[in-house]
């Protein structure tokens, strides 16, 4: 059976994916392929690169999943897709079966499809699948092969029967004109949740939904390590430092000492990790479940007031997952917003990493209410930072992309991205901070650690705060999570400051500046020239801000 699907061809066939955003390309593409790089999700914006793989039932017919278009808009995906619009391929256009003449009439439009060798595929026929006569109609108006399809369940059959379509594909001559007699859905879908449409009351409950998305987690996550916290220090670190009590006091410093990579690195797992699982299952539920797009949807006319649109928050909120993903995200914005959502990734999203080292500071000095105060002032001073420094004008700026349906989750997808994020979390963040936790303990045991203090000596003299707290200043410009450091000596440090003294260094460590692996995702993706702008504004915006809040908290104790 699936031999009949093999071409005779010796070349291999390439086939570019085209189609606006969150129409199911990403999900077609898996099926077809078999690559989990492109798993399906329901967010727009999704695909921030074109991928390439041979197509399961024929190997010699390659498949190429390029981003969303967005029309009238001049973001890097955009124009990333029409590069590879230039050549001899075979056009796939994939629109949703509920807008198909609306979405060709666009594409016919937009890419100049005239003599293009071109097949269709009309995915979410879950939603709507037309008749057989008229299935029949619209292939007779476009002179093309057309195939309905559900992009996010697709049985060997219809994987069968859109490599035939491709096989298939015909020149396109459609014009203008005849697009028009294509049938409109009879019922029109409604994809807006409706209590997203209030002109008040929506933007403030999607406000609402997108701080339970994270508060409920970090929340969760809080209560479990609070529980397990005490049992680990007795039953695993106390017998481990007991061990290596007999050990060289060198290697003792380094492996056990104020911070040890076994005691502090614990310290970063134990906090961290909860955080990240928590957060990760939240935002997938969310993207999968496609709510995402109408939150923004909903809070697009206050993000204006800033310099944003309602598409640069899913960065942002991709950004408390991991500011690189979000900051390579905003490869969907418009050219004239893109830095401003950048700037607010780097300065208000806090990454799960940070989150969970925050929470582990504030609990160790048993400040943990500071950690709500601490999100809520990054978040305005993020806004305003946008709005003062970095605001573009938006009133021109459309939304031109539809939103995606609400739907099911597909399990398969949802498993597969929690578990990317945990071997991301284990593979990659917490080796680096165990190297951090080791360069640490030895420069402290050689006595170097010291210099510290003196490279940060002038800031934390203008806050007042102890020279001791130097390496959590620094490191947290290595990585987020290097805030934990500040737990050294199993929080004797934080236990001798005041909470003022506490919430204005964390703020500090946490906006300073982004992490390094941040800064040159930036650099690479928007120039060293941006990279520099982004991170002076950052940098005095912290301190100024920081100076507000110190004065602010000095008045009200």
């Amino acid at each position: 059976m699936l031999e009949s699907v093999t071409p005779p061809y010796a070349n291999p066939v390439e086939v570019m994916l085209v189609g606006c955003e969150s129409v199911g390309k990403s999900g077609l593409f898996r099926h077809m392929t078999g690559e989990n790089r492109a798993l399906t999700s329901n967010v727009r914006g999704t695909t921030i690169a074109a991928l390439t793989a041979p197509c399961k039932l024929n190997s010699v017919m390659r498949l190429t999943d390029l981003p969303g278009i967005q029309f009238e808009m001049d973001s890097q995906n955009t124009q990333l897709t029409l590069d590879h619009l230039e050549g001899e391929q075979t056009l796939l256009l994939v629109v949703k079966a509920t807008e198909l003449a609306e979405e060709l009439i666009e594409l016919q439009k937009q890419l100049n499809l005239k003599d293009k060798k071109v097949a269709v595929v009309a995915t979410h026929r879950d939603k709507y699948l037309p008749a057989r006569a008229e299935q029949n109609r619209v292939q007779e108006l476009l002179q093309v092969p057309v195939v309905w399809v559900n992009a996010r369940k697709m049985d060997l059959v219809e994987q069968e029967k859109v490599i035939t379509c491709i096989q298939n594909a015909g020149t396109w001559a459609a014009t203008a004109s005849i697009l028009h007699f294509l049938p409109s859905l009879p019922h029109p879908v409604t994809k807006v949740i409706p209590m997203f449409r209030l002109k008040i009351i929506g933007p403030m409950l999607a406000c609402l939904t997108i701080m339970a998305m994270f508060a409920l987690p970090v929340f969760a996550a809080y209560l479990f390590v609070s529980w397990l916290e005490p049992m680990t220090e007795q039953h695993l670190l106390t017998p481990i430092i007991a061990t290596l009590g007999e050990v060289p006091d060198f290697l003792a410093h380094v492996l056990v000492g104020d911070y040890g990579v076994i005691t502090l690195g614990w310290y970063s797992f134990l906090w961290a990790f909860p955080v990240v699982l928590f957060i990760s299952i939240a935002t997938t539920f969310s993207e999968e479940i496609g709510i995402q797009e109408h939150l923004t949807n909903a809070l697009d006319p206050w993000l204006r007031k800033i310099g944003l649109t309602g598409r640069d928050l899913l960065p942002v909120i991709t950004g408390f997952g991991c500011n690189v993903v979000a900051v390579m995200q905003s490869r969907s914005c418009s050219s004239c917003t893109r830095l401003s959502c950048v700037s607010m990734v780097s300065f208000g999203s806090a990454c799960s990493y940070q989150i969970g080292a925050t929470l582990s500071i504030f609990n160790a000095a048993h400040v943990p209410f500071l950690f709500i105060p601490y999100l809520l002032v990054l978040l305005v001073v993020g806004a305003i930072h946008t709005r003062v420094l970095n605001r573009t004008a938006t009133d021109e700026l459309k939304r031109i992309a539809p939103l995606p349906y609400l739907q099911g989750i597909n399990w398969r997808t949802f498993w597969w991205k929690v578990s990317g994020v945990i071997k991301q979390f284990l593979l990659q963040a917490m080796p680096i901070f165990l190297l951090i936790c080791l360069v640490a303990s030895v420069l402290d045991a050689v006595g170097v650690l010291s210099i510290f203090s003196w490279i940060a000596m002038p800031l934390l003299y203008l806050f007042s705060l102890p020279t001791d707290a130097a390496p959590g200043l620094i490191f947290s410009f290595i990585r987020k999570d290097g805030l934990l450091v500040l737990n050294e000596g199993q929080g004797s440090l934080l236990m001798n400051m005041s909470s003022s003294q506490l919430f204005i260094l964390v703020y500090l460590a946490s906006t300073l500046s982004a992490c390094l692996v941040t800064l040159l995702t930036i650099s690479k993706e928007l120039s060293r020239k941006n990279t520099v702008s982004i991170g002076w504004k950052q940098m005095v915006t912290s301190v100024d801000s920081a100076a507000v809040v110190a004065a602010g908290l000095y008045f009200i104790s």
